[in-house]
């Protein structure tokens, strides 16, 4: 008779901490579910808004259009003590020239930093579509390995 309830006791605490276990396990899916869908979307926000703060400053696109248009490098012309028309000419020249380099190559460090902005962007849309699947496709992929082993 003892062994009889010894194996019934055993039995019963078995099923007891099975209860348990997974009501722990939905406690805790519970609280994931809540944290993914919320603070973790706020989380994101400010991961992406780093990234985008990043990129606007490592291409230096507010900088660049407040000196669009200075000379490239700081590359100038002096103008002589004495009046000459070729000083006059090569002082003009090469300073309009020397402000069109710099224009250009401004604009194009502009538009690659754009480029970049509009990548980083797309790439936080993508990033919250993903996190606001990737439960279900956990859940998906789950399933679908569990069938492939039962088949």
């Amino acid at each position: 008779m003892p062994s009889d309830v010894t194996t019934a006791g055993i039995l019963i605490r078995g099923v007891l901490f099975a209860i348990l276990q997974s009501m722990f396990f939905a406690a805790i899916i519970q609280d994931y579910f809540v944290w993914h869908y919320t603070r973790a979307w706020w989380q994101m926000w400010g991961v992406w808004r780093n990234f985008l703060w990043v990129t606007i400053h490592f291409f230096s696109i507010p900088q660049m259009l407040q000196s669009l248009l200075l000379p490239f490098k700081r590359t100038t012309q002096t103008r002589g003590d004495t009046f000459s028309l070729e000083d006059l000419a090569a002082y003009v020249i090469i300073n309009i020239i020397s402000r069109i380099i710099g224009a250009i190559i401004r604009t194009a460090i502009i538009m690659v930093g754009c480029i970049a902005l509009l990548v980083t962007i797309a790439g936080g849309f993508l990033a919250y579509l993903f996190w606001l699947v990737a439960p279900l496709l956990i859940i998906g992929f789950l399933g679908a390995g569990i069938s492939l082993l039962l088949i």
